[in-house]
């Protein structure tokens, strides 16, 4: 990694800023940051679809957490409702600027799903398309679709929950938002999960009233932030996250203290000669583990940016 980086300088390679370990980076902001390494989203994959009018434009790249979010809640979702979930667009490759579709969505760490929807008789289908929705959550172009309450809760849910990555927005369209809150308070979900979908679930007050499309963003990492992510907004969910995670640590910790007293203690006894096929399966576990642990993030490098 410091060759990498020596050669880096001495070449003068332009607009560099980190030089990664093959993970994903999210640098700045979602309106003013690239990404490095990003990762492609598929077009297709088990419970979601990118339609070919997203698919053309190439928008398909997103931190390793965005797409791991993404891939998961669609399989989740998948268990549970036929339709697939319809994926617009993420970022460019290598994140920056798309103004002529987005003023974010640029460090790889923002990504458009098209709403569930019913046709004018009821049944859940597949959107083709984003279709424009108004107050009454009826599609505008007379096609009859309406937005599908429960199943959007059901996503605005999985997203909220999900282990993959920690969600700082789930932007729509207000009246939609309020119905959907509706719904979940009806069905009796708890308030702290309700709580965090009202903080979550709201109207961007600085852009397109996203009565066509949701918007989720995900926070950044703490590695990322150390290489420069940045935040914008309130950070309670992450601060909520974090406290839950550590709470569960310590949980966990406990449960492992208790199993490990209430073993019996081992009687010694001479060591048996260790067999070739459990010396090999020894140096594989080894070298899987050194594996990792030069994947892990502790290796970037930070350099200024200059040509």
């Amino acid at each position: 990694m410091r060759l990498l980086a020596i050669l880096a300088m001495l070449t003068g390679c332009a607009e560099l800023g980190v030089v990664g370990d093959g993970t994903s980076v999210s640098v700045g902001k979602p309106s003013r940051g690239y990404i490095v390494d990003g990762q492609r989203l598929p077009d297709r994959g088990q419970g979601f679809v990118t339609k070919e009018t997203w698919a053309k434009r190439g928008n398909r790249y997103g931190t390793d957490e965005l797409i791991d979010l993404l891939t998961a809640v669609s399989r989740r979702m998948s268990t549970r409702v036929k339709e697939r979930l319809v994926v617009a667009d993420l970022s460019c490759r290598g994140g920056g600027d798309v103004h002529e579709w987005h003023r974010s969505h640029q460090s790889g760490r923002d990504v458009d799903l098209v709403y569930y929807v019913r046709d004018a008789d009821g049944k859940p289908v597949e959107p083709d398309a984003m279709h424009v929705f108004g107050p009454e959550l009826v599609a505008k172009d007379g096609s009859g679709l309406r937005v599908d309450i429960p199943r959007t809760w059901m996503l605005a849910r999985e997203l909220l929950t999900a282990p993959e990555a920690t969600v700082q927005w789930v932007f729509m369209y207000q009246p939609i938002a309020n119905k959907v809150l509706e719904y979940a308070q009806s069905i009796g979900e708890p308030e702290a999960l309700l709580e965090k979908a009202r903080k979550a679930m709201k109207q961007p007050a600085d852009s397109a009233p996203h009565n066509d499309h949701i918007h989720v963003r995900v926070f950044c990492t703490k590695e990322d932030r150390a290489l420069g992510c940045q935040d914008y907004g309130p950070m309670d969910l992450y601060v909520e996250r974090e406290a839950e995670l550590a709470a569960n640590g310590g949980m966990l910790a406990a449960v492992a203290n208790v199993k490990a007293a209430a073993q019996p203690p081992k009687l010694a006894s001479a060591a048996p000669p260790v067999a070739a096929a459990t010396a090999t399966s020894a140096i594989r576990t080894d070298l899987k583990t050194l594996g990792r642990l030069m994947r892990t993030r502790t290796d970037r490098i930070m350099l200024p940016r200059w040509r």
